[in-house]
């Protein structure tokens, strides 16, 4: 057998062969997870942010129009549901038409790999060169991932999409997350005025409440993205302060216009 086309293990110890196998096993299985759980992540803290921040900027400029507790309540109802579907529906309609225009740019890719191979091939070798292999390394390295179709069309995707071949499936568990979490989140600037008979303690209270769960929900985010915890956190609280201002400005001057 030519050396150029010895197995790329031929070479290494078994038991390192083995044990780097277990490792890759493994890996994979624990990095899908992760990523995956990241991905929820990222759908919660949306859905949480603006379960939180729009439902207050609505409720605090009801309060500041003072319609009365029912209205107010309705409101925040009305716009709690319709924002979890809105904000469902858009994460599903988005996630969906990305998944379809990975699925026909892969599909385009294998396409070209069956009509044109000799020049996908001269392609791939072309983006490993400039990936740093000297070119007739280049070349061998193209040539034995073509030799197995499955592997050189993941290649090609990976390298010259910059896409995963697994991408993809993932729109209705997003949607669900997003619209779920929005929804529950948009209780907490709401149920002050539910429980508290006076305008006044309803208002100081969801406010309060809002900003404290803008703040923990900030926390989070700053974890998950590795960032400090306290500008992160402070950072969502403001957004959230200004929110709560801008709702409590429109509330009174229309108060004020056509009362």
């Amino acid at each position: 057998m030519h050396p150029a086309h010895q197995p790329p293990t031929a070479d290494l110890d078994p038991d390192v062969v083995a044990e780097a196998r277990d490792h890759i096993r493994t890996h994979a299985r624990e990095e899908a997870g992760r990523i995956e759980r990241l991905s929820r992540v990222r759908e919660f803290v949306l859905g949480a942010q603006d379960g939180l921040l729009v439902p207050l900027g609505v409720v605090t400029g009801m309060a500041a129009a003072n319609p009365g507790r029912s209205a107010i309540v309705v409101a925040g109802l009305a716009e709690a549901v319709a924002g979890c579907i809105a904000m469902g529906g858009g994460s599903y309609l988005a996630s969906e038409a990305e998944e379809a225009l990975y699925r026909a740019e892969i599909a385009d890719e294998t396409q070209e790999i069956v009509d044109h191979p000799e020049r996908e091939v001269a392609e791939l070798a072309l983006v490993l060169e400039e990936e740093g292999l000297p070119s007739d390394q280049a070349a061998r390295v193209a040539h034995g991932l073509a030799a197995n179709q499955t592997v050189f069309i993941r290649t090609k995707v990976q390298k010259e999409l910059g896409l995963s071949p697994d991408t993809g499936g993932a729109a209705l568990g997003d949607a669900l997350v997003v619209g779920l979490t929005y929804l529950g989140a948009a209780i907490i600037p709401l149920w002050p005025y539910l429980a508290l008979p006076l305008m006044a303690p309803a208002l100081i209270t969801s406010l309060l409440c809002t900003l404290v769960a803008l703040f923990v929900l900030g926390i989070a985010k700053g974890r998950v993205a590795r960032q400090a915890w306290l500008r992160s956190g402070l950072q969502v609280m403001v957004i959230g302060s200004i929110s709560a201002a801008v709702g409590f400005g429109i509330g009174h001057l229309v108060t004020s216009l056509t009362g």
